[in-house]
């Protein structure tokens, strides 16, 4: 029987619902707030949990997002094309 993996809330969780694609070691998530894009760096893996995951950068522009990947020599994912050139945050009341 298949078990469902519950994703976390947590930006820095190997598990983390709002992540939108891996490039080896590096990945881009969405914040927990829902406002930016965040550049992030796999951990060693020290628990059975997984990977623990540390943040970069914050970014609201695709333009920015790719620079900070060549600053960390992050590789780029193909799906950094079909990103908008701003990230559309919505405001919540």
């Amino acid at each position: 029987m298949a078990r469902s993996v519950d994703l976390s809330v947590r930006e820095t969780s190997d598990n983390y619902r709002a992540e939108l694609f891996r490039m080896g070691l590096y990945r881009v998530v969405v914040c927990r707030h829902g406002l930016q894009w965040v550049l992030q760096k796999q951990r060693f893996k020290i628990s059975v949990l997984g990977a623990a995951w540390r943040n970069l950068g914050y970014c609201t522009t695709k333009t920015a997002l790719i620079r900070l990947q060549q600053a960390h020599n992050a590789p780029l994912h193909p799906c950094m094309d079909a990103l908008p050139a701003r990230f559309a945050c919505e405001v919540r009341q």
